[in-house]
């Protein structure tokens, strides 16, 4: 069996929230564990012998909604911008530049990004974040199940076997874990390594997007439905654009 979870009927902001605070390895001893669920969750990204970095930070409120913060660079292009997901069906974009579909992108890097951190750290730590203190040192080593991760516009898949090494700190009790995780796996008969570092929290969160702001500087967009991202998710998140004026307004849309 795959190690992760996979959620190609994701429709939504909720769904894919459910889906990053609750993928986890299958070889943890009780199935509904959920000792690394979390409600904010940064990441940075790079990848040995490769220019460039994704950086994102995945801010979850108590009502589902949402905010993304993505700083991804590649050789020759930059992208950054804030994203809201409001309601399970929208999403707000500001400060992304480029050719459209660039926002569906940097969700689905920062979406698949915070999956795999999840997954590595429930492998490394299955009983949840170290005890506050010194630097918690983590080795695993898999050699037969892969790690399997999806939302509902893009998946990915690391072969086994597989390795992880790093640290987890936890400064004070109630304080985030931070990690330095390197996560080494075969690509196309080389060893492929990623680095991780970033924070991971479950204090409550303060998130919440009133129905009064105004939506003046944000570009709305639909979230794609399973049907349509499973061909065109581009396509379907831009498509008839509503007209709202506030966060009430949208929510109140279909």
């Amino acid at each position: 069996m795959a190690i992760g979870t996979s959620c190609r009927s994701c429709g939504g902001a909720v769904a894919m929230l459910a889906l990053i605070l609750t993928a986890r390895p299958t070889a943890l001893p009780a199935e509904g564990s959920t000792a690394w669920t979390a409600n904010d969750i940064s990441v940075s990204r790079t990848v040995a012998g490769q220019p460039g970095s994704a950086g994102s930070r995945f801010e979850v409120g108590a009502n589902g909604d949402a905010r993304i913060a993505v700083d991804l660079r590649t050789e020759g292009m930059h992208t950054r911008g804030t994203i809201l997901l409001i309601n399970g069906r929208w999403m707000l974009t500001q400060g992304f530049t480029g050719a459209e579909g660039r926002e569906i992108e940097a969700l689905d890097a920062a979406a698949l990004n915070s999956q795999l951190v999840i997954v590595l750290l429930t492998a490394a730590l299955p009983n949840g974040p170290p005890a506050p203190g010194t630097p918690q040192h983590v080795r695993v080593a898999e050699k037969n199940n892969p790690i399997k991760i999806a939302t509902a516009s893009k998946s990915a898949e690391y072969l086994a076997p597989w390795t992880v090494v790093g640290s987890v700190t936890v400064q004070a009790a109630e304080a985030p874990a931070s990690y330095q995780l390197s996560f080494t796996y075969p690509e196309q008969g080389l060893a492929r390594t990623i680095d991780f570092a970033g924070s991971v929290s479950n204090a409550k969160s303060p998130l919440q997007f009133p129905d009064s702001m105004k939506l003046a500087g944000w570009k709305i967009h639909r979230l794609p439905s399973p049907e349509a991202s499973s061909s065109h998710p581009d396509e379907a998140a831009h498509r008839a654009t509503p007209r709202a004026a506030t966060v009430g307004e949208l929510r109140a849309l279909e």
